[in-house]
């Protein structure tokens, strides 16, 4: 994915500005409201996404899905965890390959929450590759989750 995602030059400017601090903002995406909350330090970024799909007709099933850092680490290989519910729409996560990208950040979770999908996740602060990247995938995740039939809300 080469050009930067139209969020991160802001992001990017306060970063270079402030050796830690956050930035908050909300954008509209099609038929979602996502809220961005980017938080950094000296050797890290959390990115926090929350988007809510505002023309569902009924809430998600809550699902959570994030890595298993034991068994990760016995295994030496990415595991993961899924608490909730299973839907298609849990079903397209598992399978998704902008989530399998998503989940390579440090700490990652995503979750399908009421009307909403939230990410959770770390990189490192130079990282402005990959800053640029979550944007991207995560807007893929949100076409992905529209394309899904109506009548599948199950």
């Amino acid at each position: 994915m080469q050009e930067k995602h139209k969020y991160t030059p802001s992001i990017i400017n306060a970063m270079k500005t402030l050796l830690k601090g956050d930035v908050h903002f909300v954008e509209n995406y099609n038929n979602w409201v996502i809220h961005v909350f980017v938080k950094w330090n000296r050797r890290s970024t959390t990115i926090t996404l929350n988007s809510r799909k505002t023309d569902l007709k009924s809430n998600f099933l809550s699902c959570t899905l994030s890595k298993s850092q034991f068994f990760t680490f016995i295994s030496r290989s990415e595991t993961y965890n899924f608490k909730g519910k299973k839907s298609n729409f849990s079903e397209l996560l598992l399978e998704n390959v902008e989530t399998q990208c998503l989940m390579d950040s440090k700490n990652p979770t995503i979750k399908l929450d009421g009307k909403s999908l939230i990410f959770k996740g770390g990189i490192r602060k130079k990282d402005f590759d990959s800053l640029s990247n979550v944007f991207k995938l995560f807007e893929i995740l949100m076409d992905d989750i529209d394309s899904l039939k109506p009548s599948s809300h199950s």
